[in-house]
C-alpha cells in the first residue's frame, strides 16, 4: 500500500520520467483502437474478406475491454510493473503479426492477441499513478493522462488516413515496434523502484474467467447493432441474454472468492459507483459524437473525409486543453466535485447549440462549438480517476481504476450504438443523398445527446467531494 515515504522517495524529474513512460503506454493502447477505421477499405481490398472488415476493429476492441478489470486486479497482487511489462510484449507481438498477416482471418486473430495486450496497457498505465503521488498531487499528471487517452482517440483516424494515402496499411501496426519497444525500455528502468506486494496473492481464475464470459458477448451484441442500427436484433438480444448469466455467475464467484478479481465492495462505495455513472455517461456522449460528427460533415455539408476529419482537430484540442486544465485545478485546489459540474454542463449547452444551429455552414462556428464541447468533455474525465483513487483503500487502486477505464470504454460503445442507431432510423433511404433530411437526423442526435449529457450532469450532482489525501 502506497504511503507518503513511497510518495516522496520520487523527485519530480523521476515522476516527469515515469509519466513519459506512461503516456506512451496509454498512447498506444488508445491509438490503435481508432487509427484502423480510416484503413478498413485498404485492408479488406488488400487481404479480401469484406464481410469481415468490421471484425478487425471490433476484435481489438473487445479484447482490450474484457481484459481490462483483469489486469488492473493482477496489478494489486504482483505489481504494477512486471504486469505492465507483459501487457507491452503481448501488444507488441500483435502489432506484429498484423503487419504480417496474408488473410482477413489471420489479422483478426493478431488483434485479438494485441487487445489482449492493449487492455493491460490502459489499466496499469492510469493505476502506476497512484503508486508515485499522493491524491492531491495527482490532478496534473491525470491531466495530462486524459489528454492523451482523448488525443489518440480523435487523432487516430487521421493518422490511418496518412498511413495509407503515403506509406501502406501495414505501417498502422509496424509504428508500434518502436514506440512498443521504447515504452517497454521506460517500464523496465523507470518503474524498478516500485513497491512489490506484500504475501502470497491468491488468483481468483474463476472470476477472470466469468469477466470474459459476461462482458464478450455484450460487446458482441452491441457490435452487431451498430453494425446494423437494429435494436430489436434477436442475434444482439440472445449476445445481452448470455452476458447476463454470465454476469450473475461472475457476482455468485466473487462473493466467495477470498482474493476476488473484481471486488464487490468497491460498488458499495457511494463515491466510487457515481464516479463510474459520470465517466460512463460522459464517454457515451464524447464517443458517440467522434464518430458521427465527421459524418455529420460529410452527409449534411458534403465534405470529404479528409476535411471532415481536419475540423475534428479543434474538439481534440478543446478535450486536451480541458484535461491538462481540469488535471491542474485539482493539484491546486484539492476540489474535484465542480468539475465534471462544469464539464456536464457546458456538454449539455453545445449539444443543445449544436442541434439548433447545425454543423458545417461556418469553419469558426463548427471550431467554436466543437472546441467548447471538447473542453466539457476534458473537465469531466480526468478529475474522476483522482476521485476514485482517493475514495478507495489503496490494496484495491488497480482494480478501481480499470473498473473505471472498463466502464468508460463500455460507455463509449453503448453510446456509439445508440446513437449510431437513432441516426440511421431517420437517414433518407439508402442509395440516396437528402441533406435536409440528414440536418433533420442529426438534429435528433444531438438533442439525444444533450440528454444523455443532462443525465451525466444528474450524477455530477450527486458526486460527495471528501478531501484529497496528502500533499
Amino acid at each position: 500500500m502506497p504511503d507518503d515515504a513511497t510518495y516522496q522517495r520520487f523527485s519530480p524529474g523521476e515522476v516527469r520520467s515515469i509519466v513519459a513512460g506512461l503516456m506512451l503506454a496509454l498512447f498506444l493502447s488508445s491509438l490503435d483502437q481508432t487509427i484502423v477505421a480510416t484503413a478498413l477499405s485498404s485492408i479488406a481490398a488488400d487481404l479480401g474478406g469484406w464481410s469481415l472488415m468490421p471484425w478487425v476493429v471490433s476484435a481489438y476492441l473487445i479484447a482490450s475491454t474484457v481484459t481490462t478489470p483483469i489486469y488492473g486486479r493482477l496489478s494489486d497482487l504482483y505489481g504494477r510493473r512486471p504486469v505492465l511489462l507483459a501487457s507491452i510484449a503481448l501488444f507488441v507481438v500483435g502489432a506484429a503479426f498484423s503487419a504480417l498477416a496474408q488473410s482477413m482471418v489471420m489479422l483478426i486473430a493478431a488483434r485479438i492477441v494485441q487487445g489482449l495486450g492493449g487492455g493491460g496497457l490502459r489499466a496499469i498505465s492510469l493505476a502506476v499513478v497512484g503508486d508515485i503521488l499522493p491524491p492531491r498531487e495527482r490532478g496534473r499528471v491525470q491531466g495530462s493522462l486524459s489528454a492523451t487517452f482523448a488525443t489518440a482517440n480523435i487523432g487516430g483516424p487521421v493518422l490511418g488516413g496518412l498511413f495509407v494515402e503515403y506509406l501502406s496499411w501495414r505501417w498502422i501496426f509496424w509504428i508500434n515496434l518502436p514506440l512498443g519497444a521504447a515504452a517497454f525500455a521506460a517500464t523496465w528502468f523507470q518503474l524498478k523502484r516500485l513497491p512489490l506486494p506484500g504475501g502470497r496473492p491468491r488468483i481468483d481464475w474463476p472470476g477472470a474467467l466469468l469477466i470474459v464470459v459476461a462482458c464478450t458477448p455484450v460487446l458482441i451484441g452491441i457490435t452487431l447493432i451498430q453494425r446494423s442500427g437494429d435494436w430489436l436484433s434477436p442475434t444482439a438480444w440472445v449476445c445481452f441474454l448470455l452476458g447476463g448469466f454470465g454476469l450473475a455467475a461472475l457476482i455468485a464467484q466473487e462473493k466467495v472468492a477470498p482474493q476476488p478479481m473484481l471486488p464487490l465492495q468497491l460498488f458499495r462505495n457511494r463515491i466510487f459507483r457515481t464516479a463510474i455513472t459520470i465517466t460512463a455517461l460522459a464517454s457515451m456522449v464524447m464517443m458517440a459524437l467522434v464518430v458521427l460528427v465527421p459524418l455529420c460533415y460529410q452527409l449534411v455539408a458534403g465534405m470529404s473525409a479528409k476535411d471532415a476529419g481536419l475540423r475534428m482537430i479543434a474538439m481534440t484540442l478543446g478535450n486536451v486543453l480541458g484535461s491538462f486544465a481540469a488535471g491542474q485545478a485539482v493539484t491546486h485546489t484539492g476540489r474535484y466535485r465542480v468539475l465534471p459540474l462544469i464539464g456536464s454542463t457546458t456538454a449539455v449547452t453545445m449539444c443543445l447549440v449544436i442541434a439548433w444551429v447545425g454543423l458545417g455552414q461556418s469553419l469558426l462556428q463548427d471550431t467554436l462549438v466543437t472546441f467548447v464541447l471538447g473542453l466539457g468533455f476534458g473537465c469531466q474525465f480526468s478529475p474522476i480517476t483522482v476521485t476514485i483513487q482517493n475514495a478507495v483503500d489503496p490494496r484495491d487502486g488497480g482494480v478501481a481504476v480499470a473498473a473505471m477505464m472498463f466502464f468508460r470504454l463500455m460507455g463509449g460503445a453503448f453510446g456509439v450504438a445508440l446513437l449510431s442507431a437513432l441516426l440511421l432510423g431517420h437517414l433518407p433511404a439508402a442509395g440516396t443523398t437528402d441533406p435536409a433530411q440528414a440536418a433533420a437526423a442529426f438534429r435528433l442526435v444531438f438533442l439525444a445527446a444533450a440528454g444523455l449529457a443532462g443525465l451525466c450532469l444528474m450524477a455530477a450532482i450527486r458526486l460527495e467531494e471528501i478531501p484529497l489525501r496528502g500533499r
